[in-house]
């Protein structure tokens, strides 16, 4: 009796917390897709953006829809720029900034996409209380800032534009006081990955490579403030030499236009642009209104994000984790774009420093697979690109990175750490019971034995020759050409133009181009954009992480009940989606936007779907 007391009360908290959610869900379809269908945009606004927030690489994944707090999506935040130039209704543009969080490769594409913006004979305002050089963000704050036409500061503020550092710490005299050594095995002497943890200082080979790293990102953003201010190199280079600098040294300077507070700067834009309403760019983008064709062509946007590593959605579960390509998921995207008829092109956009070598051919040989069946594959590269990355994006039928994108790093390195001497100092044994020369090679135990470094070296040599190999056949590289930009190298996208590792430089936005031009699209033809795979809606997430038992606040109830019990409960969501579903479909046709992107030709914006920003200045 008492047993069957506790399980009916187990199946009561279950069943209240799922339906609970599901009540969250339904309020969130109806408040985030009926409200802005039902909200036409203003005849005359002004778009506004905070520069602050993190730029999401893919689409939005969250549990709310349409995503909202502090991420926005990179590809909203570009489309929503984008569209806005050629917008008659939009006026102008004004942004915040202080301690952005972007990478180099992001702000690089978000400036082109403000300087597109003003190009169409739309101003640009900024305003900063302060870019401070403590935490290393002044500068890429003021790179930001120096894309827009007038930039306001703070008269107390400071202007942080220091240049660029980078510490790298060497671990190995550290861990050697420890009783702890990290044997690792590398090709070749560039590739440093695990450099901090066999090295008590810097390698030459390795300070070299990021020596030279640091300096095409700190060239790239010298040009790039030079251009825009029109200051000459040699005189930016010694206001960067004093920085950080006041704000009146900063106006005289010509790196800022207006000394004044929040207020000042907002009546001035108001003056200007007139007392209309402001919008930020995720809201801009939530309540646009125009039409998507359904029979249009598509190019297919497949995101590549995080570390590459084996297995698929159904092995991990997906609340709560740090992005991570998986090679099945990437790969069954992939599929599913070259299965979809409609789809002429996919855009692989890349945004990972590399991992696996097994889930990197995965997912390359995925992309082998498509352009055998005809679909043309143009790889994007976000901030980084590099090894694994790299190893996808050189089956692309073209390869786009930013000048700042991290690519190349074509090279492989493994290793352990050994804790036999911290063992001896904790008075710590082990007992190893096993079978076979190599059982226990990977043990953090003991070193690697003779017999397991031939082991480790003839794989990773085969690794290495299969990488080289690849990157030679695809871009065309002799021996001569290969060694000097294999062994490890990294370069900036830049660099990897010059030695021929990319095919051009562009951002999202350009790899879309080059997707329609290489499926031969004509340019006056509607393309539609779309994320593969689509979303998930809040009720099938939540139905997969019952499935897995990884739903928050309900293991514990639910983990008491049988198979059979957990189906009947998924039996109930699937009972409910319908209802969530005619629920969404009172916001109107084409509400949920997420999966389906407009693109009106080469000269009008396209792009991911993702989180709406917090609204921007007013």
């Amino acid at each position: 009796m008492f047993r069957f007391l506790g399980k009916l009360v187990l199946w009561l908290f279950a069943i209240v917390g799922v339906v609970v959610v599901i009540v969250v869900a339904a309020g969130v379809v109806l408040v985030t897709q009926f409200r802005p269908q039902t909200e036409s945009l203003p005849a005359e606004m002004v778009l506004t953006v905070d520069l602050d927030q993190a730029i999401k690489e893919g689409p939005d994944t969250g549990w709310l829809p349409g995503g909202g707090g502090r991420e926005l999506s990179l590809g909203t935040l570009l489309e929503g720029l984008q569209r806005a130039a050629t917008d008659d209704r939009v006026t102008g543009l004004v942004a915040r900034v202080r301690m952005p969080e972007m990478g180099l490769a992001q702000a690089q594409e978000v400036r082109d996409a403000v300087h597109a913006f003003h190009a169409n004979g739309k101003p640009t305002y900024l305003y900063a209380d302060a870019m401070p050089a403590a935490g290393g963000s002044g500068t890429m704050a003021y790179y930001l800032a120096s894309a827009f036409d007038e930039i306001w500061m703070q008269p107390s503020g400071e202007l942080g534009l220091i240049g660029l550092s980078v510490d790298l710490p060497f671990l190995a005299a550290t861990l050697e006081r420890w009783g702890i050594a990290f044997e690792a095995s590398a090709r070749e002497d560039y590739k440093g990955a695990f450099a901090s943890l066999t090295d008590a200082s810097i390698p030459p080979e390795i300070e070299e490579n990021m020596g030279r790293l640091v300096a095409s990102w700190f060239d790239q953003m010298q040009a790039g403030v030079s251009a825009a201010r029109g200051v000459p190199l040699e005189d930016l280079r010694r206001v960067i030499d004093r920085a950080p600098l006041l704000v009146e040294e900063a106006v005289a300077a010509g790196l800022v236009d207006r000394a004044g507070y929040l207020d000042e700067f907002r009546d001035a834009v108001r003056e200007t642009l007139g007392a209309v309403p402001r919008l930020a760019v995720g809201d801009y983008m939530a309540r646009r209104d125009d039409s998507r064709p359904e029979d249009a062509r598509r190019i297919a946007l497949v995101h590549g994000v995080g570390m590459v590593v084996p297995g698929g959605g159904e092995d991990t579960a997906d609340f709560g984790l740090a992005s991570q390509l998986r090679a099945e998921d990437v790969a069954d995207a992939i599929r599913a774009a070259v299965d979809d008829e409609r789809v002429a092109a996919i855009v692989l956009r890349l945004d990972t420093p590399g991992g696996d070598y097994v889930a990197a051919d995965t997912v390359r040989r995925a992309v082998a697979r498509a352009q055998a069946r005809g679909t043309p594959v143009i790889a994007s590269m976000g901030n980084t690109a590099a090894s694994g990355g790299y190893f996808i994006a050189v089956q692309a039928d073209q390869i786009l990175a930013s000048p700042g994108t991290v690519t190349a790093s074509i090279g492989v390195v493994a290793g352990k750490p050994v804790i036999r001497d911290l063992s001896a100092d904790l008075e710590l044994t082990w007992a190893r019971l096993s079978e076979g020369r190599n059982a226990g090679m990977w043990s953090f135990t003991e070193p690697f034995s003779l017999a397991a470094r031939r082991a480790l070296d003839r794989r990773l040599d085969a690794i290495y020759a299969d990488f080289t190999a690849r990157v030679g056949e695809a871009r065309g590289l002799t021996a001569a050409q290969l060694d000097r930009v294999a062994g490890g190298r990294v370069f900036t996208g830049a660099d990897a133009l010059d030695v021929g590792l990319v095919d051009r430089l562009g951002g999202l936005r350009e790899a879309l181009q080059v997707a329609r031009e290489a499926a031969a699209l004509p340019a006056d033809e509607p393309v539609v954009v779309a994320p593969y795979p689509a979303p998930l809606d809040p009720v099938r997430r939540l139905m997969r992480l019952l499935e897995s038992g990884d739903l928050p606040g309900l293991t514990s109830g639910a983990g008491a009940l049988s198979g059979p019990e957990v189906r009947a409960l998924l039996r109930v969501l699937a009972v409910l989606d319908p209802v969530l579903g005619r629920i969404d479909g009172l916001a109107g046709p084409g509400a949920g936007g997420g999966a389906r992107l407009w693109y009106g030709g080469p000269t009008q914006p396209a792009g991911g779907h993702g989180d709406r920003g917090r609204p921007g200045p007013d």
